[in-house]
């Protein structure tokens, strides 16, 4: 009996630290913004993990198990994502890593697009200084139909362009079909 009420007492302490750590962390996202859509940037960010570990004076974020941060029409799913603020406490780096079987993936609906903006990759990192996604292993990304698949991939989210690169060996050589960068694109009387 007594461990059962010292159990409860240790959860709800556990409880009121992780939305204590999630409102500070909230607050610390403002810059997010930058890298949202102008319909997405009034909106608020939330975040939910299975576990979090925060260290306020690295600026350092860690969230781990189903880890999914939605704000507006952006939603990025991992397996761990890692926050990274500047000596400012502005946000400047997020790393979304999955695993071989669960990819990590970010969605979002472009301004003025009538579909989302997908993409999916073991390892995701988001400069959001410089508006760029590295999207790293497995990568893959899908919009108005079109889609790019490589080792690597950097998309830039102001300018919405796409820089794709294929698997090489250790000779330098291309590696074979496999790893090679792989493009569809639609007709344009289809992506309208």
């Amino acid at each position: 009996m007594k461990f059962d009420c010292f159990h409860r007492a240790e959860l709800s302490k556990v409880k009121a630290f992780l939305l204590l750590s999630l409102l500070v962390m909230s607050l610390s996202f403002t810059p997010l913004n930058s890298m949202a859509l102008s319909s997405d940037r009034d909106q608020p960010i939330n975040l939910e993990a299975d576990a979090a570990d925060i260290d306020d004076l690295k600026g350092i974020s860690i969230y781990t198990g189903n880890v999914v941060l939605t704000q507006g029409s952006m939603v990025i799913k991992s397996n761990k994502l890692t926050l990274y603020n500047d000596k400012n406490n502005e946000l400047e780096k997020a790393i979304a890593v999955g695993t071989e079987n669960k990819l990590a993936t970010f969605k979002q609906r472009p301004e003025g697009k009538k579909e989302d903006f997908k993409a999916r990759s073991i390892t995701m990192i988001y400069y959001l200084n410089k508006d760029k996604i590295h999207l790293i292993k497995k990568a893959h990304v899908w919009q108005a139909g079109d889609t790019f698949s490589g080792n690597k991939i950097i998309y830039d989210t102001k300018n919405e362009t796409v820089v794709a690169s294929s698997v090489k060996k250790q000779d330098g050589k291309p590696a074979s079909s496999g790893g090679r960068v792989k493009v569809t694109i639609q007709p344009k009387s289809k992506n309208k």
